[in-house]
């Protein structure tokens, strides 16, 4: 019995958890980029969607880029590229734009600072934006992958 209180005492204080800790190693400023993988078009026969991202050259020239400071998602910066529209039904501020990431909604999201605005959405681990454009039955979405730029 003194054996296994011993142990559990030394394993109590010595344990630390480390599941949240960064790495002191890993850099506290960084950035990561993203580039389109797919876009999703759902319409009320195709609930799950279809992959349109092949269909329209321009969207190979779509950009996003998420700045770390001090291991914190800080700002963000959106280049449309040749798209035609925008995913949003708010104007997005050209260059960095402040923002910060929101762990109080679900799913988890990107806004702008100093508004409710959320830009980037992330879920079932990826990031996405949820979007419609003109027509009633479809909605859109934007899936993304990092991308070494």
């Amino acid at each position: 019995m003194f054996a296994f209180v011993t142990t559990l005492i030394f394993v109590v204080t010595s344990c630390e958890d480390t599941s949240t800790k960064m790495d002191d190693n890993y850099p506290k400023d960084y950035d990561i980029n993203y580039a389109l993988k797919q876009v999703i078009e759902k319409d009320p026969v195709n609930i799950n969607g279809i992959d349109v991202y092949s269909y329209f050259d321009f969207f190979k020239t779509y950009r996003l880029t998420i700045h770390y400071k001090s291991g914190k998602i800080s700002s963000i910066e959106f280049v449309n590229g040749d798209i035609p529209f925008s995913a949003y039904s708010f104007p997005i501020p050209s260059g960095e734009t402040e923002c910060y990431y929101n762990t109080e909604s679900t799913p988890n999201t990107i806004r702008l600072k100093g508004s409710d605005d959320a830009v980037v959405y992330f879920g079932n681990g990826e990031l996405y934006v949820p979007f419609k454009l003109d027509c009633k039955e479809l909605t859109y979405e934007y899936r993304f992958k990092e991308i070494n730029e």
